[in-house]
Parts: C-alpha cells; sequence; structure tokens
C-alpha cells in the first residue's frame, strides 16, 4: 500500500503532527519507538516527487523526527 500523505498528517497514536512554515514536524511518542521507526522508513521510502523528508536526531543520533515537505511548496526562491 502507498503512503497517503494526507493521512500521514492526521497523526496516530506512535506519533504526533506539529504544522511549520513550510512542511510539518512529525514526533515520536514515548512508549511508540518501534512504530515511529517502522514509520520512519515508510516516510523515507514514499519521499520523492510529492515530498522531501529530513530526519531529526536526538543525541543518541536516534531519529525521534521527520520534517516533511511538499516538494511543490517553497518559502524562498532556490538560486
Amino acid at each position: 500500500m502507498a503512503l497517503d500523505l494526507q493521512t500521514l498528517l492526521e497523526g496516530s497514536p506512535a506519533y504526533g503532527v506539529v504544522d511549520a512554515r513550510d512542511g510539518v514536524l512529525l514526533y515520536g511518542r514515548p512508549g511508540h519507538e518501534a512504530a515511529f521507526e517502522a514509520l520512519t522508513a515508510e516516510v523515507l521510502d514514499a519521499s520523492g516527487d510529492d515530498f522531501e523528508v529530513i530526519l531529526l536526531t536526538d543525541a543518541a543520533e536516534r531519529c525521534d523526527r521527520l520534517f516533511v515537505a511538499p516538494a511543490e511548496h517553497k518559502s524562498f526562491d532556490p538560486r
């Protein structure tokens, strides 16, 4: 099943969603680390033409947040 970005943005018990200027921040909820790790892999696999993903890590170098930005919308003009 392909990742549906709109469903992803609804959140779940495993992760929350925070609106950001040019995208959204997905963050793992305590106690759901394995589910968030699986979600991270799925989001990375699905990224490409529709959206871009930046992994954000904690002090132990574990991914605990994802910044997801739609590819077609940017607040700046790249050089």
